[in-house]
């Protein structure tokens, strides 16, 4: 490469790794507070509450210890009073302002009056027909616009049928919002003291739309007494809020590097033995599949084991590809945390290595001297990993993939 092509092709390395880079640097990120229903949409109703009055008031307490304690951070509110937001609003909001982060809040109800608890979701198909039946009541929001289906493409959220749309979903952002969801959930439960239901998955229309890692919270139920007295309580919505804002900040210093002071928001870590004594209860309750997350000690290995992995991954590399040259790798995951290479989801693939970037450790597979040959890697990766994507390095440097293709012609 003559030294112009390669000054032109490091200033676009420099220019890609700015927007990366710069959560630390100051660049303000996003996050949208989206409270459920509204206006002419109660949402659920109890014996004394509405849900659109509970989950209007905790987003607005939420979204305050935010603005209050994150300098970095704009707080973006899908509605802050009692009007009614279409849910493809909603999604359009934090797409349009490129949000980094989706949180919305709900409250649960059921015939069954004896259910209880929180639960907090991500997106992704229905693991159970319980969970079918959560999303199917948040997206019949839709069916009081009065032109529902033409804003929807025909979707209609009663429909079995209705699933197969979401089977298509794209789990770019589903590490990111399992961490977050983790967090709320263990949060809330070790302030609240009520039933954790768990993280789960669902298929809620205003998750599959917004382009970026997002939860769902419902926060308790409105059709049981005991849940219903808990939020009615302004005290305890104060907890509610404070649990939310102290799971973002974790999650916010984990993805960003920015450290957030929560000294004077109220902490309950007196209660953290009752939420782990809460387990087997929790498993009882509530027998459906829990979403764990990406760094449990299930697939926890040793420093040792893992540097061994990367010696004889790196052994492999040299051999077959010179260290200096391009080579083409294909990315299938992105975490905030550092897991082992000999994790047991990558025995399947072929020179699993990571590398550093935007606050992220990304893994790949393979270590090709061309595309051709990178393509056949891609297509076993996504049968695991269907959001699996080929990327390109020269020597320690990523460059385009297209820019790569070039020099090894």
């Amino acid at each position: 490469m003559n030294s112009k092509l390669f000054f032109l092709v490091y200033l676009f390395i420099i220019f890609l790794a700015v927007p990366v880079t710069a959560q630390k640097d100051g660049k303000t990120f996003k996050v949208v507070i989206d409270a459920g229903h509204g206006g002419k949409d109660p949402g659920c109703i109890g014996s004394k509450l509405r849900e659109k009055d509970v989950v209007l008031d905790v987003a607005l307490r939420t979204g305050k210890l935010i603005s209050d304690n994150c300098p970095n951070v704009k707080v973006i509110y899908t509605r802050k009073t009692d009007v009614f937001v279409e849910l493809y609003r909603r999604a359009q909001i934090a797409n349009d302002n490129h949000a980094d982060l989706f949180i919305s809040f709900h409250c649960n109800a059921n015939d069954n009056h004896s259910a209880h608890g929180i639960e907090t979701f991500v997106m992704g198909l229905h693991k159970s027909e319980a969970n079918q039946a959560v999303a199917r009541a948040e997206n019949s929001a839709m069916l009081k616009e009065a032109d529902y289906k033409a804003n929807y493409d025909g979707f209609n959220p009663n429909s079995p049928e209705a699933a197969i749309m979401f089977s298509l979903y794209s789990s770019a952002y589903l590490n990111n919002s399992i961490l977050l969801a983790d967090k709320v959930q263990k949060n809330l439960i070790g302030t609240t003291h009520l039933l954790d239901r768990g993280v789960k998955q669902a298929g809620f229309w205003v998750l599959y739309k917004v382009s970026m890692p997002s939860i769902l919270i419902e926060m308790g139920f409105l059709s049981n007494a005991d849940d219903e007295k808990y939020l009615g309580q302004d005290a305890n919505r104060d907890d509610v809020s404070n649990a939310i804002f102290r799971a973002f900040s974790s999650y916010y210093t984990q993805v960003t590097g920015n450290k957030v002071s929560v000294s004077d928001v109220k902490q309950e870590k007196s209660k953290e033995t009752d939420y782990k004594n809460n387990d087997k209860q929790k498993e009882k309750d509530n027998p459906q599949t829990q979403i764990n997350h990406d760094n449990s000690n299930d697939n926890h290995i040793d420093s040792q084991s893992d540097k061994k992995e990367g010696d004889e991954a790196a052994a492999i590399a040299n051999a077959v590809v010179d260290p200096n040259g391009v080579r083409f790798m294909v990315q299938f995951m992105a975490l905030p945390e550092k897991i082992a290479l000999t994790d047991k989801r990558f025995k399947n693939f072929p020179n699993v290595n990571r590398y550093y970037e935007g606050s992220l450790w990304k893994y790949t597979a393979g270590n090709e001297r061309d595309l051709a040959s990178a393509k056949k890697v891609l297509e076993e990766v996504k049968k695991y990993y269907p959001d699996a994507f080929i990327i390109a390095f020269k020597g320690e440097e990523k460059i385009p993939v297209s820019e790569a293709v070039k020099l090894v012609k």
